[in-house]
């Protein structure tokens, strides 16, 4: 499932361009920023409750490598890293995949400023008892 989501957040953001772009304040890293910025990406994703859980499930092989990469950063390092970041290049990214979804027709409003809110969202687990008060006729 989450090689679907990979080759999805590919297909449709070029997430990859993206992450190739950010930078932060380091000097010579060995770690790129946007495996960190991924690995953080992917704490949302997972539902973890903090770094320290996300470099657990990094720590576990061939997972999330597409987007990581082989080397993969331990949770003060996620943390160091994103204190480095300028938002200002965060905040250009996600409106570049803001103007995507508007694209796609993925949120339809006319105004100029679009606001998405995600609740809830269960990535890996679709059971019907899950879904009884979403789905409607």
């Amino acid at each position: 499932m989450m090689k679907r989501f990979c080759r999805y957040v590919e297909k449709v953001f070029d997430f990859g361009e993206w992450l190739v772009q950010l930078t932060d304040r380091r000097i010579r890293p060995r770690l790129s920023t946007g495996a960190v910025w991924g690995s953080v990406f992917f704490l949302f994703v997972l539902r973890q409750g903090s770094l320290n859980a996300m470099e657990g499930q990094l720590r576990q092989p061939r997972r999330m490598e597409s987007v990581v990469g082989f080397q993969k950063p331990s949770a003060d390092r996620m943390g160091e890293v994103l204190g480095l970041m300028d938002p200002g290049q965060l905040r250009a990214m996600l409106s570049g995949i803001n103007h995507q979804v508007g694209r796609n027709k993925g949120l339809k409003n006319h105004w100029p400023f679009r606001v998405g809110v995600l609740d809830g969202h269960e990535f890996f687990s679709l059971s019907e008892a899950l879904l009884s008060g979403v789905l409607s006729a």
